[in-house]
This record gives C-alpha cells, structure tokens and sequence, in this order.
C-alpha cells in the first residue's frame, strides 16, 4: 500500500516521518551537506527511545548522558546502527554529502516537551566536533543554534 508521508525541507536536506507498526514515529532525513549538525535532542514528556540507523554515508553520532553529563560518540558508516535510550540527548555530524539517517522513535512527539542542548555548551562535545570540521563548515538549523 503506498503512502503519502509529508517531507519537510530546508537549507541541510529533508526530512521525513514514516508510519511504522511497532514504533511511534520513524524519521529518514537526507542531509545534502557535509558536516551538516541535527541536534543535540532530547525530549521529558514522554521520554524516547531512538534507534538510529545509517542508510547512506556516515555520521559521528553524539550522546549526552543527561543524568551523569557523560558524552559518548561513535562513528557510524553506511549500515551501522545504534539504540539511543531516554536518559541521552542525541545529536549527530554528517561527514559526507548527501548521508541518508533513519531513525525509529518510541514515545510520541510532544513538542512542548522537547528540548535541545547547544553544542558548543559542552566542552566534549564540541571538542568531538571540530575534530572533524570548523565551525564555519557546519550547516545547522536555527533552532540547534541555542538550548531550549
């Protein structure tokens, strides 16, 4: 059965959530640019578990740990996946043009309860950044240019 699933564009690429039976919302968003940066997410009410998968390309997926304000990041290639629990704010870096990421979610949107963390306010995590571009390379979205 074909569906018709809404894709929102702006200056890094597109965006588009998939229905699929099992999670709440399944996201695949193409990032035209290299070293275009989407996050770093996380949301309260509900919580959400993300299943994060590389369709294409490769990325260096960020996690901050919001209890223990620990950061973990790994370098995942075209294939490669990784399980995101509640307790992380998630972001990740593209490192080629035109990388494809799939995402699977549990826990329904709610976006007065959805808040980000400005990358550049953790040390670590921008560290693991600009390890891999400067900072004038990055596309970024207006909204993950401040905490919120």
């Amino acid at each position: 059965m074909k569906s018709d699933h809404p894709t929102f564009e702006d200056h890094r690429g597109s965006f588009t959530p998939i229905d699929c039976k099992g999670w709440d919302q399944t996201n695949v968003c193409l990032n035209t640019n290299k070293y275009t940066f989407r996050g770093m997410h996380y949301q309260t009410d509900p919580p959400q578990t993300k299943y994060v998968k590389v369709i294409q390309g490769s990325i260096i997926d960020i996690l901050y740990n919001l209890e223990t304000k620990e950061t973990h990041f790994f370098h995942l290639n075209n294939q490669e996946s990784l399980l995101v629990l509640p307790v992380y704010s998630h972001g990740f870096l593209t490192l080629e043009k035109d990388t494809i990421v799939s995402y699977l979610i549990n826990g329904k949107y709610n976006p007065t309860s959805e808040h980000s963390i400005f990358w550049k306010d953790v040390p670590e995590i921008k560290d693991i950044v600009l390890t891999y571009c400067n900072e004038n390379q990055i596309t970024i979205s207006k909204k993950d240019l401040s905490n919120s």
